[in-house]
């Protein structure tokens, strides 16, 4: 292990640092809640730390330097991994990076996405029908030429397995600015919504990036209180098998968290992982046997998808009753999903939802944003 992060250290030199920083640190902005990153103030220069991007990432820092476009590069980091500020024309290779950009209003900026069909902000939208935002791919269909022919001043990554480094390197080859974004990877609903200040640093945006983040949290943190005083935890049963294999949130995962906070009873709280992990169907229906609640069902829009699936799931009282909802409510007509766009920039809609589903004695007059009662 050590020797592949060794190896892996010197395929992404010059484009990161892995280790730590030899540069004097003036002042830390520490983060509420996200684990993941790390905004480091050097007079007028920002330095960007981003931790263990990818799952199972382990012992890896990832440096980037945002300097003003006013002022000129020091020699000290002519090596690093810069950034000129603030950018104005930047790619995204997930769409959950045009939810954050859209909370600074600032979409215009963005030049380019990956699978423009899962694309639902309109104004991206309008740019992509009037060929102004173009579709650079994804993995290995990644369009480099397009891309040196975007010339954008960012190009936004994010990486599942530790592959992503190679991608990262062929684009500092090729002298595209790069930076990966792993605010996925935050178990919190509230650390993933802070990862706007990371994506607003490259704006220049960070001040009115807080007051907009200390908003949400006060939104939160107010709805999470009302709930908490219930003394009815309603057991949630969440997602939808594929095949004979039912992949589930672990206990400790941004799922499981968000069902807490609303005030759910997680049926697999008590796994210790952050990430999903598998469980066979036999023993999921067994378990869903008990929920008195199932969200998060996949593309089914009905009861009756849900049942066309596997016709084992009648015996499930929460579907017997109907009280199933999934959070596909905002689909666009190509197939792309309001809630992986927005969702992870507005945990406090999400929740409004969730609270509205386990316990509309609290919340009986709200309207759902993201979610539907499958009927």
């Amino acid at each position: 292990m050590k020797i592949r992060i060794l190896l892996l250290c010197v395929l992404i030199s010059g484009l990161f640092s892995c280790g730590n920083q030899p540069h004097k640190q003036l002042k830390s902005d520490s983060n509420q809640f996200a684990h993941g990153f790390h905004i480091v103030k050097m007079g007028e220069i920002t330095r960007l730390d981003v931790f263990n991007p990818w799952e199972n990432a382990r012992n890896f820092i990832y440096s980037y330097y945002l300097i003003p476009k006013s002022i000129d590069i020091p020699d000290s980091l002519a090596n690093r991994a810069i950034i000129r500020t603030p950018v104005e024309n930047v790619v995204v290779l997930s769409t959950t990076h045009i939810g954050f950009i859209q909370k600074l209003g600032l979409e215009s900026t963005i030049m380019g996405v990956s699978g423009k069909d899962f694309v639902s902000n309109p104004i991206v939208r309008r740019g992509i029908e009037q060929g102004l935002v173009h579709d650079v791919g994804y993995d290995q269909n990644l369009n480099y030429e397009l891309l040196l022919q975007m010339k954008p001043d960012l190009v936004m990554a994010y990486g599942i397995g530790a592959d992503v480094a190679a991608h990262l390197s062929k684009m500092k080859d090729l002298n595209i600015p790069v930076v990966i974004n792993a605010e996925y990877l935050e178990e919190t609903p509230l650390g993933r919504a802070e990862w706007l200040l990371f994506i607003a640093s490259f704006y220049n945006q960070t001040d009115y990036a807080q007051q907009v983040f200390n908003e949400i949290v006060m939104e939160y943190d107010s709805m999470k209180k009302m709930v908490s005083e219930s003394k009815h935890k309603p057991l949630i049963l969440s997602g939808l098998p594929y095949k004979d294999n039912w992949w589930v949130p672990g206990g400790k995962s941004y799922m499981a968290n968000l069902i807490a906070d609303a005030g759910g009873d997680y049926i697999w709280k008590d796994n210790p992982s952050r990430e999903s992990f598998v469980v066979s169907l036999e023993n999921a229906i067994v378990k869903a046997t008990h929920a008195d609640l199932w969200i998060n069902t996949g593309q089914t829009n009905s009861i009756q998808d849900i049942l066309e699936s596997d016709e084992r799931f009648k015996i499930i009282p929460a579907l017997q009753k109907k009280m199933v909802y999934n959070d596909n409510k905002l689909m666009n007509p190509t197939g792309g999903n309001e809630v992986w766009e927005t969702g992870a920039a507005n945990p406090q809609e999400i929740l409004r939802d969730l609270i509205h589903i386990f316990h509309p004695e609290i919340k009986s007059d709200s309207t759902f944003h993201y979610y539907q009662k499958l009927n």
